[in-house]
């Protein structure tokens, strides 16, 4: 079982320490604002809906919020239709109460995934904010504890 989390080993598979998250961010440098993003995306979503859970030091929430909200800036300005879509699909919420070791747990509910399109946090700051990207990736990656991300199929719906 991951130490203080209590998930069972299949449950682990998706949850990713910090040291990975940094080697998936570093690998996926700022470019160019004329320049082409890659054609696949680093991280895409399966399933009907996804959640990811994340998990941030204590002292870094007003920095990790930060940029939550350049992403949601990103997402608003974007000129493609995508991201409008996965913006009006994705709800951030955060723990009332501290998680292992005091840290603070975000949920990001995501429903519908918009499927083959980008919810790597750096790659959409970027995709608007070229130059910026650099200094909300530092903070995001300060504040980063780990993060775990659950795709989902739809079962059925309770109030049909």
């Amino acid at each position: 079982m991951l130490r203080g989390f209590g998930m069972s080993p299949a449950a682990s598979r998706s949850f990713v320490m910090g040291v990975a998250l940094s080697a998936v961010m570093v690998a996926a440098p700022a470019f160019a604002q004329d320049a082409a993003p890659p054609a696949a995306p680093v991280l895409a979503l399966d399933g009907d809906a996804a959640t990811i859970t994340v998990l941030i030091k204590p002292d870094k929430t007003a920095d990790f919020e930060a940029v939550l909200a350049k992403v949601k800036e990103s997402l608003g300005k974007s000129e493609k239709p995508a991201r409008k879509e996965q913006a009006a699909g994705w709800t951030v919420y955060k723990a009332n109460t501290p998680g292992p070791n005091g840290n603070t747990i975000y949920v990001m509910l995501i429903t519908p995934v918009v499927k083959g399109e980008e919810y790597d946090i750096s790659r959409l700051i970027a995709e608007v904010f070229p130059v910026e990207v650099q200094e909300y990736f530092q903070k995001y990656k300060d504040s980063f504890v780990g993060r775990g991300i659950t795709p989902m199929t739809k079962l059925m719906s309770m109030g049909q």
